[in-house]
């Protein structure tokens, strides 16, 4: 049995109406899952684009080692703001984005795992149980 928070997301970007906070919840947990696999797997991959209509490629979905402050580095998605010459700079947790970015990241996770599952795939990390998870919610996703 799948994980309710990631089963609620997926109806979420289907369509089906959530709520800000139920939505926030869903994301912290799935952000805590993805730290881990991202973790093991230590894949980077430049995911959709999560601009607002003014700059809608001024930030990405990012999987990559993230640093969030002087003291705290780790692996994990973020919200990254794409410069062609800087690379990308940790924003935003998935949960902590504004409530106008918050539907653009929702809607952007099916490609999210997609892109994911196959740059794991292409990668030395291919036969791991994390890329074998990342496929399962891949496929959760989208179907």
């Amino acid at each position: 049995m799948e994980s309710p928070h990631l089963m609620f997301l997926k109806n979420a970007a289907d369509g089906r109406p959530a709520s800000s906070a139920l939505l926030r919840d869903a994301l912290h947990r799935l952000d805590h899952m993805l730290a881990d696999l991202a973790g093991d797997l230590r894949i980077t991959y430049a995911g959709p684009y999560v601009g607002l209509s003014q700059t809608p490629q001024q930030h990405q979905l990012c999987v990559a080692e993230h640093q969030w402050s002087v003291q705290e580095r780790g692996w994990g998605v973020a919200i990254c703001t794409s410069h062609t010459v800087h690379g990308w700079r940790a924003e935003w947790r998935l949960a902590t984005v504004s409530r106008e970015r918050l539907p653009l990241v929702v809607n952007a996770l099916p490609a999210l795992f997609a892109g994911y599952a196959a740059e794991a795939d292409a990668s030395p990390a291919a036969k791991r149980p994390s890329t074998r998870r990342i496929h399962e919610i891949a496929e959760l996703f989208a179907h």
